[in-house]
Protein backbone atom coordinates (compact mmCIF):
# COMPACT_ATOMS: atom_id res chain seq x y z
CA UNK A 1 0.00 0.00 0.00
CA UNK A 2 1.51 3.33 -1.21
CA UNK A 3 1.60 6.18 1.20
CA UNK A 4 0.21 9.15 0.56
CA UNK A 5 2.40 12.49 -0.30
CA UNK A 6 1.28 14.42 2.48
CA UNK A 7 1.51 11.58 4.57
CA UNK A 8 5.18 10.65 3.16
CA UNK A 9 6.06 14.40 3.38
CA UNK A 10 5.41 14.16 7.31
CA UNK A 11 7.59 11.43 7.94
CA UNK A 12 10.33 14.13 7.18
CA UNK A 13 8.68 16.92 8.48
CA UNK A 14 11.12 19.33 10.63
CA UNK A 15 9.92 19.67 14.17
CA UNK A 16 11.25 20.88 17.18
CA UNK A 17 10.55 17.39 19.15
CA UNK A 18 12.63 16.08 15.98
CA UNK A 19 14.96 18.01 16.41
CA UNK A 20 15.63 17.44 20.03
CA UNK A 21 16.07 13.81 19.83
CA UNK A 22 18.66 14.31 16.76
CA UNK A 23 20.68 16.76 19.03
CA UNK A 24 20.48 14.12 22.42
CA UNK A 25 21.43 10.93 20.44
CA UNK A 26 24.31 12.64 18.27
CA UNK A 27 25.02 14.37 21.79
CA UNK A 28 25.35 10.62 23.26
CA UNK A 29 27.06 9.19 20.49
CA UNK A 30 30.09 11.91 20.65
CA UNK A 31 30.86 11.24 24.37
CA UNK A 32 31.42 7.12 22.59
CA UNK A 33 35.06 6.75 22.61
CA UNK A 34 36.27 6.40 18.76
CA UNK A 35 39.17 3.74 18.70
CA UNK A 36 40.14 5.30 15.22
CA UNK A 37 39.62 8.69 14.00
CA UNK A 38 38.04 9.18 10.27
CA UNK A 39 40.37 11.62 8.31
CA UNK A 40 38.41 12.20 4.77
CA UNK A 41 40.76 14.50 2.94
CA UNK A 42 43.80 14.86 2.97
CA UNK A 43 45.79 18.50 3.06
CA UNK A 44 46.18 20.05 -0.32
CA UNK A 45 49.21 22.18 0.44
CA UNK A 46 50.58 20.80 3.35
CA UNK A 47 53.17 23.04 5.74
CA UNK A 48 56.75 22.23 6.01
CA UNK A 49 55.98 21.74 9.96
CA UNK A 50 54.60 17.99 9.29
CA UNK A 51 57.23 16.25 10.67
CA UNK A 52 58.82 12.68 9.57
CA UNK A 53 60.86 9.67 11.18
CA UNK A 54 63.59 8.13 9.53
CA UNK A 55 65.83 5.88 10.40
CA UNK A 56 68.76 4.05 7.82
CA UNK A 57 69.48 0.56 9.57
CA UNK A 58 70.07 -3.03 8.66
CA UNK A 59 69.50 -6.60 10.28
CA UNK A 60 70.88 -9.58 10.32
CA UNK A 61 67.52 -11.46 10.64
CA UNK A 62 63.82 -11.67 9.37
CA UNK A 63 61.36 -10.08 11.12
CA UNK A 64 58.87 -6.89 11.69
CA UNK A 65 60.16 -3.65 12.84
CA UNK A 66 58.39 -1.35 15.16
CA UNK A 67 57.94 2.60 16.40
CA UNK A 68 55.35 2.72 19.55
CA UNK A 69 54.61 6.64 19.46
CA UNK A 70 53.93 8.32 22.72
CA UNK A 71 51.41 10.59 21.63
CA UNK A 72 50.48 11.70 25.29
CA UNK A 73 48.23 8.28 25.93
CA UNK A 74 51.44 6.53 26.50
CA UNK A 75 52.61 3.39 24.12
CA UNK A 76 49.94 1.20 23.04
CA UNK A 77 49.15 -1.13 20.13
CA UNK A 78 47.58 2.17 17.90
CA UNK A 79 50.13 4.66 17.47
CA UNK A 80 52.71 2.03 16.15
CA UNK A 81 54.53 2.38 12.66
CA UNK A 82 56.11 -1.10 11.82
CA UNK A 83 57.50 -2.34 8.26
CA UNK A 84 58.79 -6.18 7.26
CA UNK A 85 62.81 -6.31 7.79
CA UNK A 86 64.95 -9.20 6.37
CA UNK A 87 68.46 -9.61 6.48
CA UNK A 88 70.73 -7.28 4.63
CA UNK A 89 74.52 -6.47 4.11
CA UNK A 90 73.60 -2.38 3.54
CA UNK A 91 72.16 -0.33 5.94
CA UNK A 92 67.98 1.06 4.10
CA UNK A 93 66.19 4.35 4.81
CA UNK A 94 62.88 4.40 5.71
CA UNK A 95 61.12 7.69 6.30
CA UNK A 96 57.44 7.60 8.19
CA UNK A 97 55.06 10.50 8.46
CA UNK A 98 54.01 11.46 12.04
CA UNK A 99 51.15 12.40 13.34
CA UNK A 100 50.17 16.12 13.99
CA UNK A 101 50.53 15.62 17.58
CA UNK A 102 53.18 16.17 20.37
CA UNK A 103 56.02 13.31 20.79
CA UNK A 104 56.38 12.49 24.21
CA UNK A 105 58.44 9.30 24.07
CA UNK A 106 59.34 6.67 21.11
CA UNK A 107 60.33 3.28 21.55
CA UNK A 108 61.79 0.82 18.91
CA UNK A 109 61.23 -2.86 18.66
CA UNK A 110 64.03 -4.03 16.68
CA UNK A 111 62.39 -7.52 15.70
CA UNK A 112 60.00 -10.13 17.04
CA UNK A 113 61.62 -13.48 15.88
CA UNK A 114 65.08 -14.46 17.01
CA UNK A 115 67.70 -12.57 19.09
CA UNK A 116 70.25 -11.01 16.16
CA UNK A 117 71.47 -7.46 15.31
CA UNK A 118 70.49 -4.71 14.70
CA UNK A 119 72.43 -1.76 13.12
CA UNK A 120 71.30 1.57 12.75
CA UNK A 121 73.26 4.63 11.02
CA UNK A 122 70.94 7.07 10.97
CA UNK A 123 67.98 7.89 13.08
CA UNK A 124 66.61 11.14 13.13
CA UNK A 125 63.13 13.39 13.02
CA UNK A 126 63.08 15.54 10.02
CA UNK A 127 60.55 17.83 8.41
CA UNK A 128 58.95 17.71 4.97
CA UNK A 129 61.39 19.50 3.38
CA UNK A 130 64.25 17.63 5.09
CA UNK A 131 65.33 20.53 7.56
CA UNK A 132 66.07 18.04 11.17
CA UNK A 133 65.01 18.84 13.85
CA UNK A 134 66.43 16.01 16.49
CA UNK A 135 69.08 13.65 15.85
CA UNK A 136 69.30 9.86 17.91
CA UNK A 137 72.13 8.99 19.25
CA UNK A 138 73.03 6.08 21.94
CA UNK A 139 73.34 8.82 24.47
CA UNK A 140 69.23 9.21 24.12
CA UNK A 141 68.75 5.72 25.03
CA UNK A 142 66.84 4.97 28.05
CA UNK A 143 66.03 1.52 28.87
CA UNK A 144 66.75 -1.58 27.33
CA UNK A 145 64.61 -4.61 27.26
CA UNK A 146 66.12 -8.22 26.47
CA UNK A 147 68.84 -6.25 24.29
CA UNK A 148 72.23 -6.82 25.88
CA UNK A 149 74.26 -4.04 25.13
CA UNK A 150 74.98 -1.83 22.60
CA UNK A 151 78.43 -2.03 19.84
CA UNK A 152 79.83 0.57 17.65
CA UNK A 153 79.42 -0.71 13.82
CA UNK A 154 80.81 1.03 10.54
CA UNK A 155 78.79 4.65 10.34
CA UNK A 156 76.66 4.19 13.64
CA UNK A 157 76.30 1.27 16.30
CA UNK A 158 73.98 -1.87 16.88
CA UNK A 159 71.79 -2.71 19.21
CA UNK A 160 73.01 -6.87 20.15
CA UNK A 161 69.58 -8.55 20.48
CA UNK A 162 69.35 -11.38 22.90
CA UNK A 163 65.64 -12.33 23.46
CA UNK A 164 62.09 -12.62 21.18
CA UNK A 165 60.34 -9.18 22.11
CA UNK A 166 63.28 -6.58 22.48
CA UNK A 167 63.01 -2.84 22.82
CA UNK A 168 64.75 0.43 23.22
CA UNK A 169 63.30 3.64 24.29
CA UNK A 170 64.34 7.25 23.74
CA UNK A 171 65.08 10.09 26.47
CA UNK A 172 62.88 12.97 25.76
CA UNK A 173 63.70 16.04 27.87
CA UNK A 174 61.42 18.22 26.26
CA UNK A 175 58.24 16.62 24.03
CA UNK A 176 58.45 17.68 19.75
CA UNK A 177 55.82 19.46 19.28
CA UNK A 178 55.15 20.02 15.04
CA UNK A 179 55.06 24.15 14.16
CA UNK A 180 51.72 24.77 12.87
CA UNK A 181 50.00 21.23 14.13
CA UNK A 182 46.81 23.01 15.50
CA UNK A 183 46.37 25.10 12.12
CA UNK A 184 46.72 21.67 10.43
CA UNK A 185 44.52 19.61 12.90
CA UNK A 186 41.55 22.46 12.46
CA UNK A 187 41.77 22.18 8.61
CA UNK A 188 41.55 18.48 8.92
CA UNK A 189 38.41 18.55 10.81
CA UNK A 190 36.38 20.85 8.89
CA UNK A 191 37.28 19.08 5.82
CA UNK A 192 36.18 15.80 7.22
CA UNK A 193 33.25 16.96 8.65
CA UNK A 194 32.08 19.02 5.72
CA UNK A 195 32.86 16.08 3.57
CA UNK A 196 31.72 13.05 5.36
CA UNK A 197 28.27 15.32 6.33
CA UNK A 198 27.67 15.94 2.66
CA UNK A 199 27.48 12.86 1.47
CA UNK A 200 25.20 12.07 4.68
CA UNK A 201 22.84 14.79 3.14
CA UNK A 202 22.96 13.14 0.06
CA UNK A 203 21.85 10.04 1.00
CA UNK A 204 18.91 11.63 3.26
CA UNK A 205 17.53 13.69 0.07
CA UNK A 206 18.30 10.73 -1.54
CA UNK A 207 16.04 8.55 0.42
CA UNK A 208 13.41 11.63 0.57
CA UNK A 209 13.18 12.06 -2.83
CA UNK A 210 12.48 8.60 -3.26
CA UNK A 211 9.55 8.41 -0.97
CA UNK A 212 8.08 11.78 -1.23
CA UNK A 213 6.21 13.18 -4.56
CA UNK A 214 5.20 16.40 -4.73
CA UNK A 215 5.14 19.07 -2.34
CA UNK A 216 5.81 22.85 -2.34
CA UNK A 217 8.82 24.72 -3.02
CA UNK A 218 8.77 25.97 0.58
CA UNK A 219 8.15 22.53 1.91
CA UNK A 220 11.13 21.04 -0.03
CA UNK A 221 13.54 23.75 1.03
CA UNK A 222 12.82 23.48 5.00
CA UNK A 223 13.12 19.79 4.66
CA UNK A 224 16.13 20.15 2.86
CA UNK A 225 17.53 22.43 5.73
CA UNK A 226 16.22 19.85 8.37
CA UNK A 227 18.44 17.35 6.57
CA UNK A 228 21.17 19.02 6.21
CA UNK A 229 21.45 19.62 9.65
CA UNK A 230 20.93 16.48 10.68
CA UNK A 231 24.10 15.55 8.43
CA UNK A 232 26.04 18.21 10.61
CA UNK A 233 25.17 16.56 13.73
CA UNK A 234 26.36 13.23 12.81
CA UNK A 235 29.22 13.75 10.37
CA UNK A 236 30.43 15.70 13.94
CA UNK A 237 30.06 12.47 15.96
CA UNK A 238 31.45 10.63 12.92
CA UNK A 239 34.38 12.23 13.41
CA UNK A 240 34.34 13.10 17.10
CA UNK A 241 37.80 10.91 17.46
CA UNK A 242 39.25 13.44 15.01
CA UNK A 243 37.71 16.05 17.02
CA UNK A 244 38.38 14.75 20.43
CA UNK A 245 42.61 14.14 19.45
CA UNK A 246 42.55 18.23 17.76
CA UNK A 247 41.29 19.74 21.15
CA UNK A 248 43.19 17.44 23.29
CA UNK A 249 46.16 18.72 21.65
CA UNK A 250 45.47 22.17 21.30
CA UNK A 251 45.27 21.91 24.99
CA UNK A 252 48.89 20.69 25.36
CA UNK A 253 51.26 22.09 27.46
CA UNK A 254 54.54 20.69 27.58
CA UNK A 255 56.22 19.93 30.94
CA UNK A 256 58.74 20.68 32.66
CA UNK A 257 61.86 19.64 31.28
CA UNK A 258 62.90 16.48 33.01
CA UNK A 259 66.87 16.02 34.23
CA UNK A 260 68.64 13.66 32.30
CA UNK A 261 68.90 10.34 34.38
CA UNK A 262 72.33 9.54 35.66
CA UNK A 263 71.70 5.31 34.31
CA UNK A 264 71.48 6.44 30.56
CA UNK A 265 72.50 3.94 28.34
CA UNK A 266 76.10 4.56 27.20
CA UNK A 267 77.45 2.07 24.53
CA UNK A 268 79.91 -0.23 24.82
Amino acid sequence: MVSSPSRSQDLFRPTWRRGLCAIAVAAIAFLMPQEAPLVFYPLNNPSRGILQLQITCASTVTGTTKFHLDNGKGFNEDDVISWPIAPSSQPCTYTFPLPDAPLLGLRLDPFDSSPGEFTITNWRIIEREGKEIRRFTTDDLRQLDQIKGIAPAPGGWKLVVEGNHPHASLDFPAPIVPEGMNIRNLQRCLLSWSYLALMLWILLLAVYFALVRGGSLKEISTTAAFLASIALLFALVGNRGLIKDSIHHACFRAPEPAHRSSNSIQPR
